[in-house]
């Protein structure tokens, strides 16, 4: 191995990077020099160093020795942790040979003072290291907070060197995570992605009034929760973006989903959506696929309408600016918005003015006038309407949301525009390779700058997730395996040539069990992939559920069960990513791969015979004489695996709505963009047909051929849930 490779492995491990990681097959997969590099180059600038593309041996250990020195000297962390209140050790990075005064001026949330001071070689030490021929050390402070919060803690360190200071954030946090005292030991419920649950009322897409109505049916059913993809703001005009995981924003609302008929009624006018959007509405409801920007269209059009309006009253113009003032975001986020209207194109592509504008606009009354008011205005009404939207969707019922929140943002971002200091613009987020997707995942999303959002005092990460939690019962956090290591991939390389890097998972899971608490929101960690041995530990000592797939766990011979979730887990049939119970049975997935050029012809066949053998142990499980090519054996095998996981110790099961009437195609193909039609297959059935009232729902077609859903396997999986 070279000096330069040997410098680079170690400067890399300094920071975070781990030069190798252990690949789907078990077997160690080393990062290439060149990947390296440019990772290194990406969290640089984040890290007091700078390093070239085209670096020398020179200039890595310039880089390294300037990062060694930062670190060296650093005083404080940015970040501490307690847990319940207790044990709080603040490490001060610091020369070992010099003696001086220390201070801490601690400011808990409540208002409490806490003043700590003394002599540095008081202090018990620890780290010791030679930088540039000085001994430097760790010096540690403990002591016990008392309280659970956020807490300031300013800091000085007094030398013959100089004074250095600096301001900490104490996150003193519950260990284990918030369980619900009034939920069902074993609860249950459904999981249908909004998009598609379209109704006549609603046009091409569901909304939140669909959303209700779909709890309202639950709660009759008996079950806890309703489930769905994330529901965060799009990009629907141009560019179009329609993934619900890379939204235009982690902290605002898909305007997509605003029920017009309440939002008409809340602003005391008539909705015109039977009149002038009539035929609109009606052609995207018949309409096979989902047309996102003819929807967004002909609903923008409302949304401006019944915005125009509600500026134009005094009473709730006030009403909207006092909102505002709570949530000064709102209005930096709606002129972002409007700004991409007017220039109809990403930031990157905006004039420099606006693409690197430094303000924030908290107030309506500050902007500038070129920009669009209306459009601002129009964003503005759409969020504050969402908001009291989303505290309807469970009225009158036991039932509560649960919310998805993704591991990132979409590069033309509100937040990458307005904090990219925050993010690493030259690399992309993704999976390394594994059996499903032998190419790797790039994701397009640029990962967070580990250091950087701690500097920050993880104000971004806070915002994202209290948003989602006040408005769920229980939150699923996608790809949990992100809060410890993100496989990221620099800008323009191929997937397969990505390599991990770490993040402080100690103060994610404490921001996490802290809002949890706060917001009596439950925790579910995306655990599928390649999962770290040290991953589901650290769950479990923070009470987060995993997830259990029992399409993954299908039994492989006759006289095999199916595979039982284990207690702490989220327990379902499949998964937005994975083919449906039908696509599973006819193996519809496994031809996908081979049409793909995943697999080849004799895996192709290999995997079928395994498939075959599957659907035969299935049945026999059931106790079913059916073959696996008559036309009753999916739905009994459908719901033989159902009760399985109803019966099961696992803390929720969530049945796929779609999985009732055996849809066959899937939402999601992942690793596939436009080579699939993701995210755009509306549901072949609707609420009516789940027993929702029709005149409710809007539904007039009294002509339609289908029968009702058999939802019998809801009221079973209730029964056995109750037991």
């Amino acid at each position: 191995m070279s000096e330069l490779s040997e410098s680079l492995l170690a400067f890399a491990t300094a920071v975070g990077i781990a030069p190798t990681y252990i690949g789907w097959q078990g077997a160690p997969v080393a990062a290439s020099q060149t990947t390296l590099i440019r990772l290194l180059a990406a969290l640089g600038p984040g890290l007091g160093f700078n390093l070239p593309l085209d670096c020398s041996l020179a200039d890595v250990q310039a880089a390294a020795a300037a990062y060694a020195r930062q670190r060296a000297s650093a005083g404080a962390p940015p970040v501490v942790v307690a847990w319940d209140g207790g044990h709080v050790d603040v490490g001060f990075a610091t020369r070992a040979d010099i003696d001086g005064d220390w201070a801490l001026a601690i400011t808990t949330e409540a208002g409490h003072a806490m003043p700590l001071e003394g002599r540095l070689f008081d202090l018990v030490p620890s780290d010791h290291r030679d930088v540039d021929g000085m001994p430097y050390c760790i010096r540690h402070v403990t002591f016990a907070i008392g309280e659970i919060g956020y807490h300031q803690m300013n800091w000085a360190l007094v030398t013959e060197l100089g004074t250095t200071t600096g301001a900490s954030l104490l996150i003193s946090a519950p260990t284990k995570s918030y369980v619900d005292p009034r939920r069902p030991a074993k609860a249950w419920g459904v999981f249908a992605p909004l998009y598609n649950l379209k109704s006549p009322w609603s046009g091409g897409t569901g909304d939140l009034g669909t959303l209700r109505h779909l709890a309202r049916l639950v709660d009759e059913w008996g079950g806890q929760y309703v489930g769905t993809l994330p529901l965060l703001a799009g990009f629907f005009a141009e560019p179009c973006q329609i993934s619900p995981y890379s939204p235009a924003s982690r902290m605002f609302w898909n305007e997509l989903y605003l029920d017009l008929a309440d939002a008409a009624k809340r602003v005391n006018v008539f909705s015109n959506i039977d009149a002038d959007g009539f035929l609109e509405r009606q052609r995207l409801f018949r309409y096979r696929g989902l047309d996102y920007k003819a929807q967004y269209a002909w609903r923008r059009r409302e949304i401006d309408r019944l915005a125009a309006t509600a500026f134009g009253n005094a009473a709730l113009r006030a009403e909207l600016e006092a909102w505002c003032a709570r949530n000064p975001d709102v209005v930096d986020y709606a002129a972002f918005r409007a700004l991409g209207e007017m220039f109809a194109a990403p930031w990157g592509q905006w004039p420099a003015a606006w693409r690197d504008h430094q303000g924030f606009w908290s107030e309506l009354a500050s902007l500038p006038a070129e920009i669009n008011r209306a459009a601002v205005h129009s964003h503005v009404f759409a969020q504050w309407m969402l908001e009291q939207q989303f505290g309807k969707v469970g009225w009158g019922t036991a039932v509560g949301l649960y919310l998805d929140l993704p591991v990132g943002v979409n590069r033309d971002a509100y937040e990458v525009w307005r904090r990219r200091e925050l993010f690493m613009l030259d690399a992309s987020a993704g999976a390394p390779p594994d059996e499903l997707f032998l190419g790797g995942q790039e994701w397009g999303l640029p990962p967070l700058h580990p250091e950087a959002v701690r500097r920050d005092h993880y104000r971004y990460v806070i915002a994202c997730i209290r948003e989602h939690m006040r408005h769920a019962a229980m939150l699923r956090v996608d790809h949990v395996m992100g809060l410890f290591r993100l496989y990221s991939v620099p800008a323009g390389a191929r997937a397969t040539e990505g390599a991990y890097i770490a993040y402080q998972a100690d103060e994610l899971l404490a921001i996490l069990c802290l809002e949890s608490h706060r917001n009596r929101c439950a925790i579910v960690g995306e655990d599928l992939g390649t999962v770290p041995d040290y991953v589901p530990p650290a769950m479990a000592r923070h009470g987060l559920l995993g997830l259990h797939v029992g399409q993954f766990a299908m039994p492989a011979v006759v006289g095999d069960v199916p595979g039982a979730p284990r207690a702490a887990s989220v327990a379902s049939l499949n998964t937005h990513d994975t083919a449906t119970f039908a696509g599973w049975w006819h193996g519809t997935d496994i031809d996908d791969r081979r049409a793909l050029g995943l697999i080849d012809n004799p895996r192709h066949a290999r995997e079928h015979a395994e498939r075959a053998a599957s659907r035969a142990a299935l049945l026999a499980f059931a106790g079913s004489s059916l073959a696996p090519d008559d036309a009753g054996a999916p739905d009994v095998a459908m719901r033989a695996a159902t009760l399985q996981l109803a019966g099961s110790s696992a803390d929720v099961v969530l049945v796929t709505l779609e999985d009732l009437w055996l849809e066959p195609q899937p939402q999601n193909v992942p690793g596939t963009s436009t080579e699939r039609p993701n995210w755009q297959r509306p549901m072949a059935r609707n609420l009516r047909d789940l027993g929702a009232p029709g005149a409710m729902m809007g539904f007039t077609d009294e002509n339609s051929t289908l029968q009702p859903v058999d939802v019998s396997v809801l009221h079973q999986v209730a029964a056995l849930r109750a037991r």
